[in-house]
């Protein structure tokens, strides 16, 4: 079966799953889409995947997954979430913003003028994790636009409103604060008609006053998207140029006021700073991960991992994968890229947190749909105590064992054939064959998604790119 054939039996495997019972997950391919690392606590990650959040109290040994409905949406949408210094996850929606302060059993939204708002991007300041900005930008009934900047000082609690509204013209896309310098906030977005210029707007004083710098070749169908600023210096900043046919990097050595093209790809889902702001990586599922050392942003591809987000914390790079193929849904390097180790595998998958009970929304909606959606996405149904059962992370072979390192150059197409059937794949992880209780449908759709996602590589245009 070639490539094209491959890709349209699992796309079809899982539409038709997911009309014959909408219980199973969400019909989506499941992968992981954005990587967040507690910053009082690393041994708690957060992993947004398709099929709901993943959360790791013990550094990936076990995970619990919280379902979407709990959160507060569902469908394609695909949230930008924060962890705060706290612990707290706060998750941005098209229906405004859904907060959990209790590890995540109970997801509650946020009120007064941040109800029914489209929350875009959220940043947290990086000397202090309680601090939390916010980006709304809703479209109201007269066709004007609603963008606003929003702080918060305690976790994402309460918030203010950070100056006054942006002009009714301008559509909000992304923000980030400078780490060295807070009351350096940049906001990218869009211009409405007729040039629908692509635009970053950039703030001294903590969002009172603005200035706005249009970003070269960029519009409604080339939108830009922050990527990073550097940590030492708050006029360095990156932004990913989304385009037709081809991504492209940018770099403003001066606040926003002029700019650089640095790197083309055919997609960049991934963007991630070194903490030292010395090196940068990039990459996607189509173009492999790339890094560059910041000086002179020459980029040379370390390895051929199916990137689909990137985040880098002292720990180490970490990066979301395609798990039939690259043997993880998330891993971690700590050489720069040149190897991971599985951080994230559907055989540690453990269901909902077991701590959270009927009185949250996490306890009261996910126990009955963690069955339907486990025998879907090929995870565990449940795990005893101490690590999840099966060493083996996923469908990657011995190669990509969970105790173990793996070259991140290693090859797709070698990758995908241990996917599609090798004899690596656990019973638990991956998208297996033996993938309990699916039935006839759910064995059907776990084989055709191992076979032909290793090789599904259509690209989906995202709202909100994982960084």
């Amino acid at each position: 079966m070639n490539r094209i054939a491959l890709g349209l039996a699992a796309a079809a495997a899982s539409l038709a799953l997911s009309a014959a019972a909408p219980a199973l997950a969400n019909g989506r391919y499941p992968t992981a889409g954005q990587i967040l690392v507690d910053p009082a606590d690393p041994e708690h990650i957060v992993v947004r995947a398709t099929y709901g959040v993943l959360t790791t109290r013990d550094g990936g040994e076990r995970w619990s997954w919280i379902c979407e409905a709990a959160v507060g949406y569902s469908g394609f949408e695909d949230p930008m979430m924060v962890v705060t210094a706290d612990g707290s996850m706060l998750a941005g929606l098209f229906d405004g913003l859904s907060a959990t302060h209790d590890g995540g059993c109970d997801w509650q939204f946020a009120e007064g003028a941040l109800a029914q708002r489209n929350i875009v991007d959220l940043s947290i300041d990086r000397a202090d994790p309680a601090s939390v900005l916010l980006l709304g930008s809703s479209v109201m009934a007269s066709d004007a636009i609603l963008t606003q900047v929003w702080e918060s000082k305690d976790d994402g609690r309460t918030w203010t409103q950070a100056g006054a509204d942006f002009p009714s013209t301008f559509l909000g896309v992304t923000l980030d604060s400078a780490p060295s310098d807070p009351r350096r906030i940049y906001v990218s977005g869009r211009r409405n008609g007729p040039t629908f210029q692509g635009i970053v707007r950039r703030s001294d004083d903590r969002g009172a006053t603005w200035e706005e710098f249009d970003v070269p070749g960029s519009d409604d169908r080339n939108l830009p998207y922050l990527g990073a600023v550097d940590p030492e210096d708050p006029d360095v900043v990156y932004v990913r140029r989304d385009g037709d046919g081809a991504d492209t990097l940018l770099v403003s050595r001066d606040g926003g006021a002029t700019w650089r093209e640095v790197f083309q790809a055919a997609s960049l889902l991934g963007l991630a700073l070194s903490p030292d702001g010395t090196r940068i990586a990039a990459g996607s599922d189509m173009d492999g991960l790339w890094v560059a050392p910041t000086d002179t942003l020459e980029f040379t591809q370390v390895g051929q991992l199916g990137v689909r987000c990137l985040t880098w914390t002292a720990r180490g790079l970490f990066a979301c994968a395609d798990e039939p193929v690259d043997g993880f849904s998330a891993g971690v390097s700590t050489d720069g890229g040149a190897t991971f180790s599985p951080l994230m595998t559907l055989d540690r998958l453990c269901g909902p947190p077991a701590a959270c009970g009927a009185e949250g929304s996490t306890g009261r909606t996910c126990p009955d749909l963690w069955p339907a959606t486990a025998s879907f996405v090929g995870a565990a149904r449940s795990c005893e105590a101490g690590a999840a059962s099966g060493g083996a992370a996923g469908a990657g072979g011995s190669g990509a064992g969970a105790g173990g390192a793996r070259p991140a150059g290693r090859g797709r197409r070698g990758a995908a054939g241990a996917g599609a059937g090798g004899s690596g794949a656990s019973a638990g992880g991956g998208c297996s064959c033996e993938a309990s209780g699916g039935g006839r449908a759910g064995a059907l759709a776990g084989c055709l998604v191992a076979a032909g996602g290793a090789l599904l590589r259509a690209r989906r245009r995202r709202s909100r790119p994982g960084r």
